[in-house]
Order: C-alpha cells, then structure tokens, then sequence
C-alpha cells in the first residue's frame, strides 16, 4: 500500500478516528469535574555551611567562605536526600503533633513531601488533597530542617555547623492544574492514537475491493475499465 491509500483508509473511517478522542476526552471532563484538585506549597530555605576556623598553623589554601560555599551545595545534594526519607518524616510527624496537636502517620507525611535544591536553596514541597494539610506539611518541614538538618550528619553543634534562613514561607497552596492539563492532553493523543489503530483494524477485517488494483490483486487478471461511480456529475 501507498501513503496515499493509508490516508483514504482514514478518510473513509474519519468517524471512527474522530469519535474515539471524543469519547476520550468525554470520559477525563468526567473524571476532572468528580476528581478532587491537588495542592502544593513550597517552603524555600538558604542553606550555608559555616566555615570551619582557621588552622593556626598557616597553610597553602585559604580558608575563606568559598570552601564553606562549596561544602554548602554538597550538603544540599544530602538534604534533598534527608527529605524524601523517612526518618525526616518521622521528624515532621512529630513537629505537626507538637505544634498543632494533629498526629498524621510518618508515611502520610513522606508521601506529601519532595525536595529538590538550585545552587544553595533547598526547595520542600508538599502536595494534599487538603489545601491546608499541604501548608501545615510545608511549614512543618522546614521548622524540622532548621531546627535538626545538622544532626542528620552527626554534627554535634547543628546551629553551628549550619545556618538556614527562611526566603519563602508556605502561607498558601495552589492546585496543580498544569499536570491535569498536561495528562488530560497525553490520554486525548492516546484516544487519538487509538481510533486510528481501530479505524484500520476495521479496514482490514472489511473485504469488500475498493479500487482497481485490489481488484485484479485479488482475481489475478488485468482491469480492462472502470465505471465511475457518478459522484462527479
């Protein structure tokens, strides 16, 4: 077959190829207005190393804030690490029950949790149901990282060895309706996909000879002429 025939299989099945993304997209209008939204805050802190004192003894290499720099984003890439583990929602179960008197199960709260860091700011992001769980989660969490992050590598003087400051407090949680967007789009294309694999399973099960060529493919003799089909007049 010729590009052109794959595209008159299309052509004569377009219902087909149309109505099943219809149906598609039918079913997630259905799916999002019964669904409930997910929200996200986002705690934000800055992350530096304290550098450590200088050596009485002079040395080569200077000891100044660019080491403690570099120290601070190798701590990130562990602290990101620390806040999808357990131990780190354990922490934040108990910081939600000593704050706010409400006492949510360890993997109810790692579930919530991500983390991820750009240079020396580490970002925690919770995401709920509950547009105030998600805050409560997100404050929680970084209450925890400035109160313990030292202790999670056996510093014995956290507050000194670390210094965190706050540059975005989670005081509010937005629903996530990029995602939604994005996956209603990715199951359409997927019904669009669909509805063509259909449309030319239902052209081959179809054995009714269309054209000229299917024809003497079929009887293995040569077409002599063709009568048109009056269309055109």
């Amino acid at each position: 077959m010729e590009l052109k025939d794959y595209l008159s299989v299309l052509w004569r099945r377009w219902y087909i190829v149309v109505l099943v993304p219809i149906l598609v997209l039918a079913g997630v209008l259905y799916q999002q207005s019964h669904a409930h939204p997910i929200y996200t805050a986002t705690t934000r802190l800055a992350v530096v190393r304290e550098p450590e004192p200088a050596p009485a003894t002079p040395s080569y290499y200077s000891y100044d804030n660019y080491y403690a720099y570099l120290a601070s984003e190798y701590l990130l890439d562990d602290l990101v690490e620390v806040v999808h583990g357990n131990v780190f929602a354990s922490d934040v179960a108990h910081t939600i029950a000593t704050t706010k008197g409400i006492q949510m199960s360890p993997g109810e709260v790692q579930a919530a949790l991500g983390g991820d860091r750009l240079n020396r700011i580490l970002t925690i992001t919770a995401t709920s149901t509950d547009r105030s769980q998600a805050v409560m989660i997100a404050q929680a969490a970084g209450e925890t990282i400035k109160a313990k992050a030292g202790s999670y590598f056996g510093y014995k003087t956290p507050a000194q060895q670390v210094s965190i400051t706050t540059v975005q407090t989670a005081n509010d949680a937005v629903p996530n309706t990029h995602r939604t967007l994005l996956l209603a789009a990715l199951q359409v294309a997927v019904g669009l996909f669909a509805g063509i694999l259909i449309a030319y399973f239902v052209e081959y099960l179809d054995d009714r000879l269309r054209s000229p060529e299917t024809v003497s493919a079929a009887l293995g003799v040569p077409v002599i002429g063709a009568i048109p089909n009056g269309k055109g007049r």
